[in-house]
């Protein structure tokens, strides 16, 4: 038996959005993502509105895009991602030097693999039966499909 997963459905989880980090000269807020499947990958993309405060510019926002491989944690019955590409960076109302951009990719990328890593895109009843026999999750013809069996 196979489930197909609804864009819908994945972006109605985690209540923890937003969330903060704190770095050395800066504060980093990550608003809740928009999850879909990009046509022709083995993999789900997420588009992430962000905030970012620094002593050294004024308080900014922008938006990046990331993609990761979708897989299920049976211990916890969810979906997280992993192998975790920061795919795209924008700014919204600023004109950042690009040393700045990519040290600002490089400082945030483990706090947002950390994120991924800790909350799920997408959770299954423990309960339920659905829940109890997962057996393997993929990305085909552009469909997050979840197969159950024993």
């Amino acid at each position: 038996m196979v489930l197909q997963i609804q864009e819908s459905e994945l972006n109605n989880f985690s209540q923890e959005f937003p969330i903060g980090q704190d770095f050395v000269f800066s504060y980093v807020e990550i608003q809740k993502p928009h999850i879909f499947i990009k046509n022709g990958t083995n993999r789900l993309t997420a588009s992430v509105n962000m905030n970012i405060s620094s002593v050294f510019i004024p308080t900014f926002s922008g938006t990046f895009a990331l993609s990761g491989k979708p897989y299920f944690d049976k211990e916890k019955s969810a979906i997280y991602l992993k192998d975790i590409q920061i795919d795209d960076l924008k700014f919204t109302n600023v004109n950042i030097d690009k040393s700045f951009v990519d040290n600002l990719v490089v400082n945030t990328k483990p706090t947002i693999d950390d994120i991924f890593n800790k909350v799920p895109i997408y959770k299954i009843d423990k309960t339920s039966f659905k829940g109890s026999f997962v057996k393997d999750i993929k990305i085909e013809n552009s469909e997050l499909l979840v197969a159950f069996g024993l």
